[in-house]
């Protein structure tokens, strides 16, 4: 089967952007110009509207003149849809001196690539940065699963009109769009709590049992004691005439 020109360089860009060696015919047939090379750290963030694209990238000059970049896009190989790139945030804010993404991210503007472009890259020279790109209304395809490198394709159009296409890899990030896991609290329970076992019954209900005749004889005589006592304390002399009889012989 023959690939046809666009796929057969769709192919071999690939394989170059996943840092498989190719033919050296292949390769200088296929080397742009302007040639966008993948650094580690490249994501492709899912969000909850669109998407939004930080690409860690090293760009050469592979020609004999000065080069510089007019126009820039991009798309995902799969996907027929342009990414928007941010613009240089000092134009409406000159104390600026970070990137803030949707996402939220912030990046520091010297590490950003976007507002440099416009510079001149000599024969054989490089620059090294990231490049800052989203899309509103086109989100990663469901196809593409949480940390799966894709296939992302860059297109540089240099001063004279020509165009320089690169193939890197980005990563899927989802996180921001993944369902969270339900976090359960753990309860504290009861050594027998949601066990099969009955948690035993420590109550214990005694019966009265009946006296013994020893015991009815014992509470008899106490209780008789008890009326003795009490039959002698109603016969006793009234105290108050014990009580006038001694101030009499006092006096």
């Amino acid at each position: 089967m023959t690939l046809s020109a666009d796929k057969r360089r769709k192919t071999i860009a690939r394989l170059q952007a996943a840092g498989i060696p190719i033919p050296l015919e292949d390769h200088s047939a296929t080397k742009p110009d302007l040639l966008v090379e993948s650094l580690k750290g490249s994501l492709a963030f899912d969000l909850k509207m669109g998407s939004e694209y930080l690409m860690n990238v090293k760009i050469s000059n592979n020609s004999y003149g000065d080069l510089l970049v007019e126009e820039l896009r991009g798309h995902l190989l799969e996907e027929d849809w342009e990414l928007t790139f941010q613009g240089d945030p000092k134009e409406h804010d000159p104390e600026r001196k970070t990137y803030r993404m949707l996402s939220g991210r912030y990046l520091r503007y010297q590490s950003v690539l976007n507002h440099r472009l416009a510079t001149e890259l000599a024969p054989g020279s490089s620059i090294e940065g990231k490049l800052l790109a989203l899309s509103i209304a086109d989100k990663i395809p469901e196809s593409y699963l949480h940390g799966l490198a894709v296939p992302l394709e860059l297109i540089l159009t240099d001063q004279y009109g020509r165009e320089h296409r690169s193939i890197i890899e980005v990563s899927v990030d989802r996180t921001a769009t993944m369902v969270k896991p339900k976090i359960l609290r753990r309860v504290a329970r009861s050594l027998y709590q949601s066990s099969e076992l009955e948690a035993p019954n420590f109550v214990r209900n005694f019966a009265l049992r009946p006296p013994t005749a020893k015991e009815n004889a014992a509470k008899n005589v106490e209780e008789s004691e008890l009326m003795k006592r009490l039959a002698s304390l109603l016969q006793r002399p009234d105290l108050d005439a014990i009580e006038s009889k001694l101030e009499a012989k006092i006096k």
